[in-house]
């Protein structure tokens, strides 16, 4: 059991010989106003489209904890390690749990493909997280790429809803005009 002035690198040596790290629901976890003397942020919408790759990379493990209140709070190893436990745990749990929060919505505003895009194979264009920095790069006419690591996920995510909604407006207006069509020919 954590201990509240256990350090986290005390800590995490105990943890990872025993099943209270497995134990642990981490993404249940509420967010600490503090960690290593430093404000965490109320929420992950200035998180940059970089941070969200960077983190979209992370396994579990000692690593992740590291790297999570690195990427986000830009603490190095030894402030993490010698951060009180109950912090660091607590933080990269709600994290962790935004992150899933964020990787949903971005699921969910997917669009379905047609039966035709299936049968032409739509799913082999799957080119990950720098695909879709691509793709906002050639949308917005950016030709560095890393101008778009930079931005926040929130805009990237605004941009492509806001774009296949249009798409599947579009295709519902097309089909209508199909069947408006069929039906001046029948009459």
């Amino acid at each position: 059991m954590m201990k509240r002035k256990t350090k986290f690198r005390e800590w995490l040596i105990v943890a990872m010989h025993s099943e209270e790290i497995k134990d642990l629901k981490l993404e249940e976890m509420s967010r600490p106003v503090m960690v290593a003397g430093k404000q965490t942020p109320e929420n992950l919408n200035e998180m940059t489209v970089g941070q969200m790759y960077e983190l979209s990379k992370l396994k579990d493990g000692k690593v992740m904890f590291h790297k999570v209140c690195g990427v986000l709070l830009g603490l190095t190893e030894k402030q993490v390690d010698n951060a009180p436990a109950v912090e660091v745990v607590r933080f990269v749990g709600w994290a962790m749990g935004q992150i899933k929060w964020i990787n949903d919505l971005f699921d969910r505003a997917k669009l379905t493909p047609t039966p035709q895009e299936r049968k032409a194979g739509i799913e082999k264009l799957n080119f990950g997280v720098f695909g879709m920095v691509d793709w906002y790069a050639k949308r917005m006419g950016i030709t560095d790429h890393d101008e778009v690591l930079g931005l926040s996920w929130l805009r990237l995510y605004r941009c492509l809803d806001m774009d296949n909604k249009t798409t599947m407006f579009n295709r519902k207006l097309t089909k209508v005009y199909e069947s408006e069509s069929k039906s001046k020919h029948r009459g």
